[in-house]
């Protein structure tokens, strides 16, 4: 009983511990490619800020990398393993603990919300009920990404271009040349939702090449630096938009 006791207290000990020089190691290794090598954000939500909706204690952290997030592109690392995991928790924390309460972000987000309507976002964007579903559906973008990664969408969307929004050109046998988001393809056929918004079929014997597009099917804003200001100060304000928290199964925001 006194060695149960004894081993209990030690492993109490260890997890309070942890090694934040090997927990940065499994953060880089695992975590970098969508939450930067700094946390700071990427694909994946800046994590050097003080608040977060999944929680930043221990628990939460732990339950967040070993189960993921259902409904978003955070998988569970269920394999992570003691000491590693509780490293790793370790240094997630670390990063969130910098924080000075959260920077201020320039941008005025109602004038950002007015250019939002001005730029006509919504032809291929969605906000709650709203908007179209060609692109990425941005109801949480501010709670999934960086300031920093919704202003290099904007200028540079190719940047970085999730595979489900991967733009694809149909050329047929007749020279038809048929841009859009490739919804489909198997040996037969290759199906697209084009720059309409239709959706398209096409019988792979009447194809006669099917490439990736060069470039994101989004263009790049060239806004004067107030105005892209002010609207990533918008887009960085949507954590849930009018329908509310819901999470969802093809969320597929960039």
């Amino acid at each position: 009983m006194r060695l149960l006791l004894l081993w209990m207290a030690a492993g109490a000990l260890w997890a309070q511990s942890g090694d934040l020089a090997a927990g940065r190691a499994a953060f880089v290794s695992n975590c970098a490619f969508c939450h930067g090598t700094t946390g700071e954000g990427g694909r994946g939500p800046n994590l050097t800020t003080a608040q977060s909706v999944h929680g930043r204690d221990e628990a939460s952290l732990r339950r967040v990398i070993t189960k993921g997030v259902p409904g978003s592109q955070m998988p569970g690392f269920g394999n992570f393993e003691e000491p590693s995991l509780t490293d790793l928790v370790l240094y997630v924390k670390s990063l969130s603990s910098r924080s000075a309460g959260g920077q201020a972000m320039p941008g005025d987000r109602a004038r950002g919300a007015v250019l939002y309507q001005a730029n006509k976002c919504a032809m291929c964007h969605r906000l709650g009920s709203e908007g179209s579903v060609f692109g990425p559906d941005l109801s949480r973008v501010g709670a999934g990404r960086s300031a920093a990664y919704l202003r290099e969408s904007l200028t540079k969307p190719a940047a970085d271009i999730m595979p489900e929004y991967q733009g694809v050109i149909v050329t047929l046998r007749d020279g038809t040349r048929v841009s859009g988001i490739r919804i489909n393809e198997d040996t037969f056929s290759v199906q697209l939702r084009d720059l309409t918004q239709k959706f398209r079929l096409f019988q792979k014997d009447e194809v006669q090449t099917v490439q990736d597009a060069p470039r994101s099917l989004m263009p790049p804003y060239n806004l004067p630096p107030k105005d892209l200001d002010d609207l990533v100060a918008y887009l960085a304000s949507l954590h849930g938009g009018p329908a509310g928290n819901q999470t969802k199964q093809a969320e597929g925001i960039r």
